[in-house]
C-alpha cells in the first residue's frame, strides 16, 4: 500500500505563501420600503480592514451590467485582482460595495413598484456608512458601473452630486432616452426598457431619467456634478462608441468635468476584465484626501 508523501512544515509555509490571497467578502440584506423586499448586497473589505481597526476607508458602489448580479465581480475573478491592486499599492484600499439591481435600469420604476435609485441614495448609502467603517464624505465615495450599471452610476452621480467624488461609466448605456429609441431597440431590451420606463409614448419617466435632459434641465448641475469618466469600446456591437463620442461633445458644451476614452474592444467581459483595473484606478485617482474624524 503506498502512503501520501508527507510534507516538511517549511514546505507548507511556502505553499501558504505561494497561494493568492482572497478579498474577503461579507453577503448583507439590506432592508428597504423602496423594494419587495431586502436588497442582495455584496461587501468586499480592504486587505488590512481587520488588522486596523481604527481605520476608516473610502467606498466603491459598482453597479453591475445588465445580465449581471452582486456577485458578478467576484465570478469575473475581478474582486480578487482588485484586492490585489490594493495590497501591491496601484490602488488605494476602499470597500466594493456591489449591490443587486437585476432588470431594475437603477432608477426609480414608472409604476413604483421598485425604486431602486431611492433605495441606492437613501438606504443603501446609510447602512454602508452605519455598518462599515467608512470616510462617510463625498471626497470619499466613488459609483462606477458596466453597461446598464455605467448609465445607473452617471445617473446616480447627476442625480446626487453631493454624494460623489467622482464616477465612471465603462460601455456606458447612455443612448438619449425617448420614446423613439426605445421602438427601435430589439426585444429583449425594449421590454426592459419598457418594463422600467414605461410602456405609454407619452406616459413615462424617459426624459426625466434621461442624462442630457437631466443637465439641461438644471442649469447649474453641470458645475455642481463630480467628475465623470467614460470608457468604451470602438467596436462595441450596440454601437455605443458613436453615442459616447456624442456624449463627449455635450459634455464639453454644459461645461461638465469630465474626461472620455476610446480603445479596441467589443460589448464584453473579456474587454471588461482586460480595463477593468486602469478603469478603477483613474476613478480612484479622483478621491479627496483623508479627512480627520
Amino acid at each position: 500500500m503506498r502512503r501520501g508523501l508527507a510534507l516538511a512544515p517549511a514546505t507548507l509555509v511556502f505553499l501558504a505563501a505561494a497561494a493568492p490571497a482572497r478579498a474577503a467578502r461579507r453577503e448583507e440584506r439590506v432592508p428597504t420600503r423602496n423594494m419587495p423586499g431586502s436588497v442582495p448586497v455584496l461587501v468586499s473589505t480592504p486587505p488590512s480592514y481587520d488588522a486596523e481597526p481604527r481605520r476608516r476607508y473610502p467606498v466603491l458602489y459598482f453597479l453591475h451590467d445588465g445580465q449581471g448580479d452582486e456577485r458578478v465581480l467576484v465570478r469575473q475573478g475581478l474582486t480578487d485582482a482588485l484586492d490585489a491592486a490594493m495590497r501591491d499599492g496601484r490602488l488605494p484600499e476602499m470597500l466594493v460595495v456591489c449591490p443587486r439591481g437585476t432588470g431594475t435600469w437603477w432608477v426609480d420604476a414608472f409604476d413604483g413598484g421598485r425604486r431602486m435609485a431611492s433605495f441606492l441614495a437613501d438606504d443603501l448609502v446609510p447602512f454602508v456608512d452605519r455598518t462599515y467603517r467608512t470616510r462617510a464624505g463625498r471626497g470619499s465615495r466613488l459609483v462606477a458601473g458596466i453597461s446598464m450599471g455605467g448609465y445607473g452610476a452617471l445617473r446616480w452621480a447627476l442625480a446626487r452630486p453631493d454624494l460623489f467624488a467622482a464616477a465612471g461609466g465603462l460601455s456606458p448605456a447612455i443612448q438619449p432616452l425617448s420614446a423613439p429609441f426605445v421602438a427601435a431597440m430589439p426585444f429583449f431590451i425594449r421590454s426592459s426598457l419598457e418594463a422600467v420606463f414605461g410602456a405609454d409614448p407619452t406616459r413615462n419617466d424617459l426624459r426625466k431619467d434621461d442624462l442630457y435632459q437631466m443637465l439641461l434641465d438644471d442649469a447649474s448641475l453641470a458645475r455642481r456634478a463630480p467628475f465623470l469618466l467614460v470608457r468604451c469600446g470602438t467596436e462595441d456591437k450596440y454601437r455605443l462608441s458613436e453615442i459616447v463620442a456624442f456624449f463627449d461633445r455635450f459634455a464639453s458644451a454644459v461645461g461638465l468635468a469630465h474626461e472620455v476614452r476610446f480603445e479596441t474592444g467589443v460589448h464584453d467581459w473579456p474587454y471588461w476584465r482586460r480595463v477593468f483595473l486602469d478603469f478603477v484606478s483613474s476613478v480612484a485617482a479622483r478621491l479627496g484626501p483623508e479627512e480627520s474624524s
